[in-house]
């Protein structure tokens, strides 16, 4: 039970997190279509996208783990779109100084943001779990 309330609370934090971070990727407002959506992404993140991994595994070596990101990318486009609780828009990354290193403007489609979201989810759900 603690593992599964500690999955649901990583995506969702995952999921509040990735739309900080990118404007194209709003989630509505009311409470129940976040804790909606952060559990079933985690229900995708953590049950069936490890088993479509386990059976896709000769595919995923002979790609160095390429499909394995696309076929995460599509089960992140199918859920946001088939539950409708999130809205991705395309939008514009000013871009800025960092570090020292200029990043130029970047104008974002559909799909990009899509690819960036996903990316960006899994990238933080994969932080929390390391870190706790």
């Amino acid at each position: 039970m603690k593992k599964i309330l500690r999955m649901i609370i990583f995506s969702g934090l995952s999921f509040y997190i990735t739309s900080l971070i990118i404007k194209g990727f709003a989630i509505k407002t009311d409470p129940y279509s976040l804790i909606t959506a952060a559990f079933i992404l985690a229900i995708v993140y953590y049950l069936i996208t490890p088993l479509i991994k386990l059976i896709l595994l000769p595919l995923n070596i002979l790609t160095l783990g390429l499909v394995s990101i696309f076929v995460y990318i599509l089960l992140f486009n199918f859920v946001i779109n088939k539950f409708n609780l999130v809205v991705i828009h395309p939008w514009v990354f000013p871009g800025g100084n960092f570090g020292g290193i200029s990043i130029p403007q970047i104008e974002f489609n559909y799909w990009l943001t899509l690819i960036t979201s996903s990316v960006l989810y899994s990238t933080i759900i994969n932080l929390l779990e390391m870190t706790l």
